[in-house]
């Protein structure tokens, strides 16, 4: 079995992520990946009012993710725009799911996570 290059894995979940973006919500520009996210200790995509870390893996590490994308936002760069926290992350063969902050739902210190639907018909 060939090794998984992780850097190049994450690009790419990045980059479907963008895409995915892109036309889910018919943005006017397609969102980009942060290329100074590992300098500045920020999101792997920022699209505000967002800043999302993008995971595309197998194993799920919900508490880690959320540390991050909040050490992202705490930043001085994400300070400095206001940033909302989300991670993304798809497993192969899922759909997207989103973790937000519960502070949405009246709930304080967690998150909540939400899946992508796909509407069929009208």
């Amino acid at each position: 079995m060939a090794k998984i290059n992780a850097r190049a894995k994450g690009a790419s979940g990045e980059r479907e992520f963008c895409d995915w973006l892109h036309s889910t919500f018919q943005l006017d520009a397609k969102p980009t990946r942060n290329l100074d996210q590992v300098r500045d200790s920020g999101a792997d995509v920022i699209c505000e009012p967002f800043a999302f870390e993008v995971k595309r893996c197998e194993v799920l590490s919900h508490l880690d993710w959320w540390g991050q994308v909040n050490r992202a936002v705490n930043n001085k760069i994400g300070k400095a725009f206001g940033l909302e926290p989300v991670v993304v992350f798809r497993q192969n063969g899922k759909r997207w799911s989103f973790m937000i902050d519960s502070k949405y739902i009246g709930i304080q210190g967690g998150w909540i996570i939400l899946t992508e639907r796909i509407v069929t018909g009208k």
